[in-house]
């Protein structure tokens, strides 16, 4: 059962009736003026947190350093493509970044629907080709995400082994978006607070612009055998209360039947994005716990 702290934290979330994510895309003036506080919003730094802009591969980044003297995970918000900038979940990275002992490289990578499919793929692999020119060995590189930062983490997993690049050590994904053509039942199913089909397919439609929603480097789902098999190790935690739930579960699915090897867990009850919007919830730190529990398990 879910912990009554995050009852408490759905319960406000469930007060304005109606789920986070619109269900119906932006206008125009819409977007400009939210690009527009985004640009001129700053964020708060968690205690004994150093934060630092950079720029890899020429794509926009934040350095997050919560203490950490292990590898560099590279971290991928999530918004759907459309939403949010990493400074947004910078306290779950830091979080993250603390107790798993690792460097924090969080990507400001484009988003739709100025920068449609494959723009933020290409921005991740971007960064993670720039951080093996500067040679840091891929041995020492996790990607790491949420919702669409998930999926993306796993489409440039592919992308990167498409175009030849090793594979980093391993990937830690909290409810990974799978699938773009949003075919999970849990999407229509679930009382999510956060997200519905509606509003998935709206961000689905903004980022693909016309495009396959089964094309692997949008919908990890649908990627062959042969590439769900080369993924390197994964940890993959969700809520049963999501909207994505099925996309977790399908993925995982197919990936083992591959060959993959995935750590799988569900939180009963947990609603979608829990990490990111209560870093400090009981499941949240349960979720850190797990992510640095997996990390010590990988061959060194």
């Amino acid at each position: 059962m879910p912990s009554s702290e995050h009852e408490q934290f759905v319960s406000a979330l469930a007060a304005s009736g109606s789920v986070l994510t619109p269900t119906t895309p932006p206008t125009t003036e819409a977007l400009q003026e939210m690009r527009a506080f985004e640009g001129a919003a700053g964020f708060t730094v968690p205690e004994d947190t150093t934060v630092t802009r950079c720029r890899y591969g020429g794509v926009d980044c934040i350095h997050v350093d919560a203490g950490g003297t292990g590898g560099t995970a590279i971290y991928f918000h999530g918004g759907g493509y459309v939403y949010t900038r990493a400074a947004d979940a910078l306290a779950a990275v830091a979080a993250m970044g603390k107790r798993c002992g690792l460097h924090m490289v969080a990507p400001d990578y484009r988003r739709a629907p100025e920068f449609p499919f494959p723009a933020a793929v290409d921005d991740a692999v971007a960064v993670y080709q720039a951080l093996l020119d500067e040679g840091v060995s891929n041995t020492d590189i996790v990607f790491a995400g949420d919702s669409a930062g998930g999926g993306l983490a796993l489409a440039c997993l592919v992308a990167s082994h498409r175009r030849g690049l090793p594979p980093p050590a391993a990937g830690i994904l909290f409810s990974p978006w799978t699938d773009l053509a949003v075919e999970g039942p849990s999407a229509q199913s679930a009382e999510d607070p956060v997200v519905d089909r509606a509003g998935l397919c709206v961000m689905a439609d903004a980022y693909l612009n016309g495009g396959d929603a089964r094309d692997p480097l949008a919908s990890p789902l649908y990627a062959s055998d042969d590439e769900l098999a080369a993924l390197p190790p994964l940890l993959i935690q969700v809520g049963t209360r999501e909207s994505l739930l099925d996309d977790s579960r399908r993925f995982v699915a197919r990936a083992k039947a591959s060959g993959a090897d995935i750590e799988y867990t569900e939180y009963p009850g947990v609603v979608h994005m829990w990490t990111v919007m209560a870093p400090e919830l009981p499941e949240s730190r349960q979720a850190f716990d797990a992510a640095a529990v997996f990390l010590s398990r990988l061959p060194a």
